[in-house]
């Protein structure tokens, strides 16, 4: 059974519209919906029986899954920070994508929940300079209040100096035209778990500067991952205070599903609707 689960704006939105390319028009009805974090309430090793854990049931209440498929939570994780840890895995395998190092500047285009948490894992990863650009006012207000691990810089815009790696976590055709810009000769852009649907143009500077390009799905080893997060020792607090700022409860789905489904940022309380069943 669902205890909490989130709605990604960003990501639902096409999904709503029928213009995400992950999912084609022959695929649907979709259930939409990520993982959530659930409760075992029926298992044949009754042993089992209200185990709280990790499972992918998308915006539903009860569903019958194979056991494989259930990443326990340890004792003293809470839901939230559970939660942050499905989507930071995702973060976690942009970075690898990009093989940053230990001493990069990097670029996050895009001030939601993926760009936050892309910036949170590479503040671990890098003593390089960090900078998170947003165009939103209020949401840019609200991401200062995140205490990062390691200084990261929010910003309205690039600044004048070339970046190392770019890791666009905005999905928009704007955001990809800046990231070309921003990039230096021989670097890296990675466009990250795209749930948009906008055309992007390689440029001819994409092309002059020698650029690589790469885009990340979700991750693969969502266990080993999280296996690690629950260990951690990052502060998380502000973190998930920025996250979690306004609860949908189930019982108010649909209706509730596409008031922040089809909102955007600038009327966001926080970063993640979270969903209470």
């Amino acid at each position: 059974a669902t205890q909490v689960g989130a709605i990604s704006p960003g990501t639902e939105r096409t999904l709503v519209q029928g213009t995400s390319p992950a999912v084609p028009e022959r695929s649907y009805p979709h259930q939409p919906g990520y993982l959530n974090v659930v409760s075992i309430i029926q298992a044949t090793d009754r042993t089992l029986i209200g185990d709280r854990g990790v499972a992918c049931l998308g915006h539903r209440d009860y569903a019958l899954i194979p056991y494989t498929r259930f990443i326990r939570i340890p004792f003293g994780i809470t839901d939230d920070v559970a939660l942050l840890g499905i989507l930071a895995a995702d973060a976690r395998r942009a970075i690898e994508v990009a093989n940053v190092e230990s001493d990069e500047d990097c670029l996050i285009l895009g001030g939601g929940i993926l760009g936050v948490l892309t910036a949170w894992e590479l503040s671990l990863r890098t003593k390089g300079a960090v900078r998170l650009v947003e165009a939103t006012p209020d949401r840019r207000r609200l991401l200062k209040e995140i205490q990062f691990p390691a200084e990261v810089k929010i910003s309205d815009r690039p600044g004048r100096y070339p970046f190392h790696t770019t890791f666009d976590c905005a999905s928009t055709s704007a955001a990809f035209q800046t990231a070309q810009d921003a990039t230096r000769a021989g670097g890296s852009i990675v466009v990250v778990a795209d749930g948009g649907h906008e055309k992007y143009t390689l440029s001819a500077d994409f092309f002059a500067k020698g650029l690589f390009l790469g885009k990340t799905e979700p991750a693969t080893d969502l266990r080993g991952f999280l296996n690690e997060w629950f260990v951690r020792s990052d502060n998380r607090d502000s973190l998930v205070a920025a996250a979690f700022r306004e609860d949908v409860r189930f019982d108010e789905y649909p209706q509730a599903y596409l008031k922040h489904a089809l909102a955007g940022p600038a009327g966001a309380k926080g970063l993640l609707p979270r969903v209470v069943y």
